[in-house]
């Protein structure tokens, strides 16, 4: 696999490289915002190399999220690697990745990011994949003073803290609910139509409650609260009759998908079906639209995408298309036909931590915080630029799962309002 990822990397350098690598180029302008250490660290590139820890759920509930992850990141580092690295403290340095699994779990996560500080001795951190991995990995980062680069967690979930040396992309809860909203208009659901929100009765299903419901009245709909669920509850006839009472057009929420595997098929059995239903994170993955029911049960859900291979960006590293990161994706990552948007980040991260090392040229921490203050650069995911809070929202656009008569799940853009240059390749369909 190694080799195989060595030969793409060498491939795609020929397509369009931007200048050498060691440069000290970049764009800047940016943010000068955000606060580093006082003090110089004083650290610098200890041999040739510079060795970057990655977090992610390799294992446990959230794997998914992990499929390709090392494949990706490694595929990425190879291309710098193979065009001579990135010149730190005056000399060309190779990046060496370390990675750790972060088991789907908050406290394996803050220990697996400690034991690469202290064992590893990594230069800087790397994460993704929901908050329950990149907020204490940040933490781990923040006590040790070390440089923490995170992606695709939504940016208020990661933003809990004052973070010094912690910097991250994302989305923000706007960008998603207008990614919904778009769905809705599309479905036909009215000006002052009903929005039944779902919610669980966690810390997160009650923040999401009030951010959902203000978003949908100030867009001019009636925000419907049907009563709160435990997750892993097993039956919601409650929550069912009163949408159906209300006569809710619309459902979103933001649910687990083992939660929302179990209230879909209820809802599907019940006899009532709103307009449309949008959720988050409970159907970003071709795995999760199965588990929700057999012979495509979830036909016709509707949620956020994060990142198409259609998106009309290019790498900072090599200028590739997105597209063609997406064939990459397929190609090095085993029993996959499509490219899933953990695709495009677990790139851009790479892309972010390279233009990082290439402006700061130094390891120090300060040096590297400066560097993310002033970025401003575009990668496949878009424009990456940090604000006082250390974090660059990312745009979305709104995708609906269609089952295909062969089994197979396609993913259709049923509106790309927020990403320019990219057009919605299927009209909505409603749900059945």
């Amino acid at each position: 696999m190694k080799k195989r990822l060595a030969q793409l990397a060498a491939v795609a350098l020929g397509v369009a490289m931007v200048g050498s690598l060691a440069a000290c180029g970049g764009s800047t302008g940016g943010n000068n915002a955000g606060s580093a250490p006082a003090e110089k660290s004083g650290k610098t590139a200890s041999g040739d190399t510079i060795t970057v820890g990655v977090v992610y759920p390799a294992t446990g509930a959230l794997a998914a999220f992990g499929d390709g992850t090392e494949e990706m990141y490694q595929y990425a580092v190879d291309q710098i690697n193979e065009a001579g690295g990135v010149e730190i403290d005056g000399s060309a340095k190779q990046i060496e990745l370390v990675f750790a699994d972060s088991e789907s779990n908050a406290t394996k996560a803050s220990e697996a990011a400690n034991n690469l500080i202290s064992q590893k001795n990594v230069d800087i951190m790397m994460t993704a994949k929901t908050a329950d991995t990149t907020v204490p990995v940040a933490a781990a980062c923040e006590r040790a003073g070390v440089l923490c680069l995170s992606v695709d967690t939504p940016d208020e979930a990661w933003a809990t803290s004052d973070y010094k040396v912690s910097y991250h992309a994302g989305f923000n809860t706007e960008n998603e609910l207008s990614a919904f909203a778009d769905a809705w208009d599309l479905a036909g659901v009215p000006q002052g139509g009903k929005v039944g929100v779902m919610h669980a009765t966690d810390t997160e299903g009650q923040t999401m409650i009030n951010a959902i419901s203000d978003f949908a009245e100030g867009r001019g709909y009636q925000a419907v609260d049907p009563g709160a669920y435990t997750s892993g509850a097993t039956d919601y006839t409650s929550i069912i009759n009163n949408l159906k009472k209300d006569n809710c057009d619309a459902v979103v929420g933001v649910m687990l998908t083992s939660d929302f595997g179990t209230f879909f098929s209820q809802l599907k059995s019940s006899g009532y079906l709103p307009k449309v239903v949008t959720v988050a994170k409970a159907t970003l993955f071709v795995a999760d639209v199965d588990s929700a029911g057999p012979n495509g049960l979830a036909s016709g859900l509707c949620s956020e995408v994060w990142w198409t291979p259609n998106h009309p960006y290019k790498s900072s590293i090599s200028g590739q298309t997105c597209k063609e990161i997406g064939d990459v994706w397929m190609e090095i990552v085993d029993g996959y036909d499509y490219a899933p948007a953990t695709a495009g980040y677990d790139y851009a991260n790479v892309e972010i931590l390279y233009n990082v090392l290439k402006n700061a040229g130094s390891l120090d921490i300060n040096d590297l915080t400066a560097a993310c203050d002033s970025l401003d650069i575009d990668t496949i995911i878009g424009e990456v630029t940090y604000n006082d809070a250390h974090y660059s929202v990312q745009s979305l656009c709104t995708g609906q799962w269609i089952y295909n008569e062969d089994g197979t799940w396609s993913q259709n853009i049923i509106s790309a309002s927020q990403v320019d240059g990219l057009e919605p390749n299927a009209e909505i369909q409603p749900l059945q």
